[in-house]
């Protein structure tokens, strides 16, 4: 954690790293966990999500917040991914010899109150992502390319496909 410290400038922001890294690393290293199957590679996803959130720490204002542990879960998991298929293309392994990473509704300790929340929960992770970030987040456009590291266009492009597809789901649920 000192490492941490040392690349914050100030006591209150280090201070609130030092709470959200008590809080949350558990909650990280699982989320992680659940997409990469090894314990080195999450506990590296989780380093890496810590790096990427001192640059967000200006976003989270009430640390204990559903809002700051979706923002944090998100960030933990798309890098889990970028990692997960990192590993795959460098290892050439088929899609039968690895588990693919599903997001399943059980996992979660809050239940889903709407058929649009399991709508949600059925898209591809990089459009559930999106949505969630815009809409349950409240992140605007520019904010959540720079939470995922890719430009304001693929953002918005994510966001209309998500929402065509979320409509599919639905239409189909309603039949």
């Amino acid at each position: 954690m000192l490492i941490y410290l040392a690349m914050i400038d100030n006591e209150e922001d280090k201070s609130k790293f030092e709470q959200i890294y008590n809080t949350y690393k558990q909650t990280m290293f699982y989320a992680a966990n659940r997409i990469l199957k090894d314990e080195y590679m999450s506990e590296d996803a989780v380093h890496l999500a810590f790096l990427r959130i001192i640059n967000h720490l200006d976003k989270i204002v009430d640390i204990n917040s559903h809002k700051t542990k979706g923002f944090i879960v998100i960030i933990v998991e798309n890098i889990a991914i970028d990692i997960y298929r990192k590993r795959k293309r460098e290892n050439n392994i088929s899609y039968d010899e690895v588990e693919i990473y599903l997001t399943d509704p059980k996992d979660f300790t809050i239940s889903i109150e709407n058929e649009v929340e399991e709508a949600i929960m059925k898209l591809p992770v990089i459009y559930s992502t999106v949505l969630r970030l815009k809409y349950s987040q409240g992140y605007n456009d520019r904010e959540i390319a720079k939470i995922l590291n890719i430009t304001e266009a693929n953002v918005r492009q994510r966001i209309v496909r998500g929402k065509k597809r979320l409509a599919e789901i639905l239409q189909n649920a309603g039949d």
